[in-house]
């Protein structure tokens, strides 16, 4: 075989069908309660938008000691099965468990209500890390080479659109009749919580049961199933700086983790990434149920999942909020066959392109669908709210394989400077500066929604208010982006370097 055509990849088809399946768990739990918060606990509950705001920011904060504690263990974790897996399997059910409570909020409104709901809501987001931490690192140890580390994640970026039909649907899904029953959208929401629960530990499990890890430990290979449990269960209740020597502590690895150029620059820029997607999620529900939508006749599209092969576009009554779950749907039927697509492209392209190069096209993608929405949400055309989203993820779809292609070049650029890996406190701290993003836009977006007298149930908003909420949500997500492209410019870590890096480490593998 032609070495050049020869495959470099250090995991099987398998391997790597396993693990990118973990991104349906991933984005079910990181993006259908932040896609519903406002439209089912507030329009729908009349819980307040501060307490959501809270609710949201101030767990984000506390993650900063969960991610880098549950990164920290990963790396230093001995057992039979590997750093990761154990944490991944434990952390699958705990998630969903959680996340499943968010959806049983009491509707009595009072300080119960609200205490309730900023504890389960923090405590959700803190234990994601025991599962996310893990995972994302288990991601970074699969492959070595450059452009097999994109094509990895990129795959698991297919999963993760995939299932974006389902977040997108979530709204409209709430007020059906096989969720809601005799309710209203609030318990088809938690019909809906439980379903999503289920899927979240299955896809959740699937890449610690499936994918293999190095044994970093060869003294654990012949444990039984007892002794490597016990194991497992004693290194949670350890601490990292008390373990074998190869081990490092929590504090040194932090410190040698935020002493990284290239980690900084990557992680501002992804900072601002996000600053960018989770404004736009509070107040894009506003927008199209006050702005956009209206109750009247509409042409619906009609279909059944009895005949899935007969539909057509029938002209209904509908209110403003079912207008505004089918806007949901057909935006989430659309969004991943174009978000595939560009993942494709990127896939192609990789090879000829820096990573850096790539994350500045998908960015200004980006900015030209936050300037459309300003004249493609309008009430006299409703569907055409359906493109600017589109166009958005277009963008970001560039963006999201990128990231993790990006930590595993600067995994190898942390060996090459300091002779250990840190996969899993690369992947917490990241993690974290990815929360503390959706903190500040969060409180942000809270705010405004505050400033215009939003409160209640289903609440009024004068014409006024609807366009600040339109002019935020174009401004701040468009600077958001020019201010990722400025960073990820100045940006060290080139193709060449990378393969220049990655040789003095197998130098340095064959000497030893």
């Amino acid at each position: 075989m032609d070495k050049q055509n020869e495959s470099k990849s250090l995991s099987t088809p398998g391997e790597k069908l396993a693990w990118s399946s973990g991104g349906i768990a991933e984005n079910l739990a990181m993006n259908v309660f932040p896609s519903l918060s406002f439209n089912i606990f507030q329009i729908g509950m009349g819980v307040s938008p501060l307490i959501i705001t809270i609710a949201t920011s101030g767990s984000k904060f506390i993650e900063a000691v969960s991610d880098t504690f549950f990164g920290n263990k990963s790396d230093n974790t001995r057992s039979k099965w590997g750093r990761r897996r154990p944490w991944i399997v434990l952390g699958a059910i705990v998630m969903a468990l959680a996340f499943i409570a968010i959806w049983f909020t009491p509707r009595t409104h009072g300080t119960f209500q609200a205490v309730y709901f900023i504890g389960v809501v923090s405590i959700f987001y803190i234990v994601m890390a025991i599962w996310q931490m893990p995972f994302g690192a288990l991601g970074l140890e699969l492959e070595e080479d450059y452009a097999e580390r994109t094509k990895l994640q990129t795959y698991k970026s297919i999963f993760s659109y995939v299932v974006g039909i389902l977040v997108g649907s979530a709204y409209l899904l709430c007020q059906m009749d096989f969720l809601k029953g005799a309710g209203d959208e609030v318990d088809g929401a938690r019909n809906l919580g439980l379903i999503v629960g289920v899927l979240i530990i299955i896809f959740g499990i699937i890449p610690a049961l499936f994918c293999k890890e190095k044994i970093i430990d060869k003294s654990k290979e012949n444990e039984s199933f007892g002794q490597a449990t016990k194991g497992f269960i004693k290194s949670i209740f350890t601490k990292a700086d008390t373990q074998s020597k190869d081990q490092e502590s929590l504090l040194d690895s932090v410190k040698v983790t935020f002493k990284s150029k290239p980690f900084l620059l990557l992680m501002g820029s992804l900072f601002f990434v996000y600053v960018a997607l989770f404004f736009m999620l509070p107040l894009l529900g506003y927008i199209s149920m006050y702005h956009v939508c209206s109750d009247g006749m509409h042409n619906i599209f009609n279909w059944t999942w009895r005949h899935p092969f007969t539909f057509s576009f029938e002209e209904q009554f509908v209110t403003h909020k079912e207008l505004a779950g089918h806007i949901g749907v057909y935006t989430a039927i659309l969004q991943p066959a174009t978000q595939i697509l560009m993942v494709i492209i990127v896939n192609r392209i990789a090879k000829f392109f820096d990573k850096r190069t790539l994350l500045i096209m998908g960015s200004t993608i980006a900015i030209i669908g936050y300037v459309s929405s300003w004249f493609l949400f309008t009430p006299t055309t409703p569907f055409l709210a359906v493109f600017p989203p589109v166009i958005i993820n277009m963008g970001l779809a560039m963006c999201w394989p990128l990231i993790g292609a990006f930590t595993a070049d600067i995994c190898d650029y942390d060996e090459y400077e300091h002779g250990g890996r840190r996969e899993g406190m690369f992947t917490a701290v990241s993690g974290f500066l990815i929360k503390l993003a959706i903190a500040i836009v969060s409180i942000i977006a809270g705010y405004v929604l505050v400033l215009i007298g939003i409160d209640g149930a289903n609440p009024v908003i004068s014409l006024s208010d609807l366009n600040l909420v339109r002019e935020m949500y174009v401004i701040i997500p468009t600077l958001s982006m020019i201010l990722t492209i400025v960073l990820i410019w100045k940006y060290p870590l080139t193709k060449a370097k990378v393969n220049e890096i990655q040789a003095e480490l197998k130098k340095r593998a064959a000497n030893a």
